[in-house]
């Protein structure tokens, strides 16, 4: 072979060559290829971001549930209880008011007690009415309404605390029970249903009874009368208890003297528990009234009314 065909050779050879360097150039591109594919998942990757961010409004979504605060508004509900609660299911009385509900009867009368005279003075507590048909003392309850109440004394009335026995002009309640029979101190079993001094069926079992005794424990009067019918007497007792229904006999022309011998029962009596209740903590008088029969003339009001403020100012 010549020298210029082996020269011609060579040249084709490295003609070769370079080609296939190319192509070999070509594979490293698309290699890069794939590394520009490699990056391209960048933005498959970078795109997760949004999404990982969406997390947080649904977390802030909580907020507002978690936003349970506005419920400790539940603080007027807290502030209703410092309204003074019922004592064993009865009211608790705001003795700077006027009237006092006191309470309610079988029949759904309203039994009242209306203030007058010196708010804070001594207390006086005047009950017209308790055996329904010895009523005379409502005379008495609404004339004191007019009178001026001397100064240092805070007057309580009740005209009836047997609203439905004064209606049906009886002696018991609509449940015919004696309320003078139903106080808690030595309540004894007494007859039953009909029976005039029927004590109920256990201490303080009517509505009537209850309201007194939630009344009298919480105003503690410094005295109660407790106006009855027709032995026109006051039994004498001792002491400043003594000397007060004393006064009023004085005043009212009532005679001092020892009463009701006649075969009747007396436990469960009204005068009787409030004067125990009240001794407790004072040296309370609480007594007993015997008007005379039929009504009263307007001399015998005038007279009754003088002594209930008279006592009431000298104490």
């Amino acid at each position: 072979m010549s020298n210029n065909v082996l020269s011609g050779t060579r040249v084709l050879v490295a003609a070769a060559t370079l080609l296939l360097a190319a192509c070999t150039g070509s594979d490293n591109n698309l290699g890069g290829g794939t590394v520009l594919t490699a990056e391209a998942t960048a933005p498959n990757t970078t795109t997760t971001v949004p999404v990982t961010a969406r997390t947080f409004p649904a977390t802030t979504a909580t907020l507002p549930a978690t936003a349970t605060l506005p419920t400790t508004t539940a603080l007027p509900a807290t502030t209703a209880t410092t309204v003074a609660p019922a004592r064993d299911g009865l009211a608790v009385f705001d003795f700077a008011a006027t009237q006092v509900a006191v309470g309610t009867s079988i029949e759904g009368r309203p039994i009242t007690a209306d203030r007058y005279g010196t708010p804070g003075g001594r207390r006086i507590l005047v009950i017209g009415v308790i055996h329904g048909d010895e009523d005379a003392g409502v005379a008495i309850v609404d004339e004191l309404r007019q009178r001026d109440v001397p100064d240092g004394v805070e007057l309580w009335l009740i005209e009836s605390m047997n609203p439905d026995g004064q209606a049906a002009q009886i002696r018991q309640n609509a449940n015919r029970v004696d309320l003078n029979r139903n106080f808690p101190h030595e309540w004894g079993v007494i007859g039953e249903p009909g029976n005039s001094q029927y004590a109920g069926t256990g201490p303080a079992s009517e509505p009537e009874t209850q309201a007194m005794v939630n009344l009298i424990t919480q105003l503690r009067p410094d005295m109660t009368i407790w106006y009855h019918q027709d032995a026109n007497l006051i039994i004498p007792s001792t002491g400043r208890d003594g000397r007060v229904r004393a006064r009023y006999a004085e005043l009212s022309g009532l005679p001092m003297a020892e009463c009701c011998g006649g075969g009747g029962v007396y436990t469960g009596i009204a005068a009787t528990w409030a004067r125990v209740e009240l001794k407790q903590t004072s040296d309370a008088v609480p007594f007993i009234v015997e008007l005379p029969g039929g009504d009263l003339t307007a001399e015998q009001v005038d007279a009754h009314t003088t002594a209930v403020l008279t006592i009431a100012a000298e104490g």
